[in-house]
């Protein structure tokens, strides 16, 4: 063994507990994410059983209107969001801002497995389907307002009791100082919630901005659409997680990727949208057979949207990020003069 050999032997074994250290960071704050997903799951389920009757004692009426079922029900279930996106926020500090609006989505999940498929309410309104679909469509009012209020919490909880450095802990550069200025962020106009981070952001004209939150609707209603059209096959729960999840997070990393500027909040509320327009047009299109919508858009529960499909649009949105964010650095590594 030579000299060199037994240098690099003490080096690696001098590095391997800092690696096995590094190791166990990285599984404890993923499972923080576990913990935290299976809390607010278990606290959405109690929550709705107080408000909610359960699907068994009234399916028709549990699964038409849902939370919208009375007025009592809403506002216990906004309280419930507010709840879930403060435990959400809490167990993952510091990540992003949007850890803890992502954790009540997924913890809503358990809610909408609890309530089972569409089918028991088509088999039940076999005879009024159009009543039955222009519930379920109007249901999405409701839907769009919970997204809503959930990202206004994301922002105020976060700039509260948030770390300015969230991009860190996603392995990103931040703030990114371009050569030759002397900016304390990207020059890039992303991510357009970066104001709840630093103060210098420059204000988007009204008409790029509107411009840009338009594009991103559109791209995520019709990239959804047709993925939708290819994943969503049957009327069972599992079906309908997977092909929302995986819906949504390709169709906001597209449209989070042609539209930079778009704001967040936009691409959040296309789950809910999409379920309404299916609502709507249900009606028009002929069951294959009993009990089973003839359009994919309306084989799942609005709920199976705004919780799975909310889910991947969040997952798809940072995947752009931390994609957008590579190029600028790959960028400006391969000019450093600009």
């Amino acid at each position: 063994m030579t000299l060199d050999t037994a240098h690099n032997i003490a080096g690696h074994q001098m590095e391997a507990p800092v690696s096995q250290h590094h190791v166990l960071l990285g599984f404890l704050r993923q499972l923080r994410y576990v913990v935290a997903c299976i809390v607010v799951g278990i606290f959405f389920i109690y929550l709705a059983g107080k408000v909610i009757p359960s699907p068994n004692m009234d399916g028709t009426r549990v699964l038409a209107a849902g939370p919208a079922i009375s007025l009592v029900a809403e506002l216990v279930m906004l309280g419930g969001l507010v709840a879930a996106i403060v435990i959400g926020t809490l167990l993952t500090w510091p990540d992003a801002p949007h850890a803890g609006l992502f954790i009540a989505s997924v913890g809503l999940i358990f809610l909408a497995c609890h309530w089972g498929p569409i089918t028991l309410l088509l088999a039940l309104h076999h005879t009024n389907r159009v009543e039955a679909y222009r519930t379920l469509a109007l249901q999405n009012i409701f839907w769009i307002f919970y997204i809503l209020i959930g990202e206004v919490l994301s922002r105020g909880i976060y700039e509260l009791i948030g770390s300015r450095n969230w991009p860190l802990y996603l392995g990103l550069p931040w703030p990114i100082r371009p050569h030759g200025t002397n900016a304390d962020v990207a020059t890039a106009d992303y991510p357009s919630f970066a104001d709840v981070l630093v103060d210098n952001i420059p204000n988007r004209p009204f008409g790029r901005r509107m411009a840009q939150n338009l594009l991103a609707f559109i791209t995520t209603l019709f990239v959804a659409a047709i993925i939708l059209f290819l994943l969503l096959k049957s009327q069972q729960p599992g079906q309908a997680i997977f092909a929302c999840s995986l819906t949504f997070a390709a169709a906001a990393f597209v449209s989070s990727t042609v539209a930079p500027q778009a704001d967040a909040w936009v691409i959040w509320i296309t789950p809910p949208v999409l379920a309404a327009i299916g609502g709507f047009m249900a009606p028009h299109v002929a069951q294959p057979y009993p009990a089973h919508s003839g359009l994919f858009l309306m084989r799942t529960l609005p709920v199976y949207y705004s919780s799975a499909g909310l889910a991947g649009a969040i997952f798809g949105y940072y995947a752009a990020l931390r994609m957008h964010f590579r190029r600028f650095m790959e960028a400006t590594d391969s000019n450093p003069s600009a």
